[in-house]
C-alpha cells in the first residue's frame, strides 16, 4: 500500500468512527428531548430525527463502500497470488522474518 492509500483508508475509517459518535450522540439527545414537551422542543425533536436518519444512512453507505473496498482487495490479492506464486511465497516469507525480529525486540 502506499503512503496515500494507507492515509485515505485511514481517512476513510476516521470519518466511519465520527459518524458513528455523533449518531450515538444524538441518539442520546433525541432520547432526551422526549421527554420534554412544547413547541420549541416538538421542533428540535423533528430536527434531530432527520439528523439520525440522515447519520444512519450516511453510516450504511460508508460501510457498504468499506466493504466493497475490502472485497477488491481480496480479489485483486487473490488474483495476484494465483498469478506469482513464488513472488508471493517470498513476500509472505520476507514479511513474517520482519515481524519475527520486530517481535523479538
Amino acid at each position: 500500500m502506499t503512503a496515500t492509500t494507507e492515509q485515505f483508508a485511514l481517512g476513510k475509517q476516521k470519518i466511519v468512527e465520527d459518524l458513528s459518535v455523533l449518531l450515538t450522540d444524538s441518539e442520546e439527545m433525541l432520547r432526551l428531548a422526549a421527554a420534554l414537551s412544547g413547541e420549541g422542543v416538538d421542533a428540535l425533536r423533528e430536527r434531530l430525527r432527520t439528523h439520525v436518519d440522515t447519520l444512519q444512512a450516511a453510516l450504511a453507505d460508508a460501510q457498504v463502500a468499506a466493504q466493497r473496498g475490502y472485497r477488491s482487495a481480496t480479489v485483486q490479492t487473490e488474483r495476484y497470488v494465483r498469478q506469482n506464486p513464488w513472488q508471493a511465497l517470498g513476500i509472505a516469507a520476507g514479511v513474517g522474518f520482519l515481524v519475527g525480529v520486530l517481535a523479538a525486540r
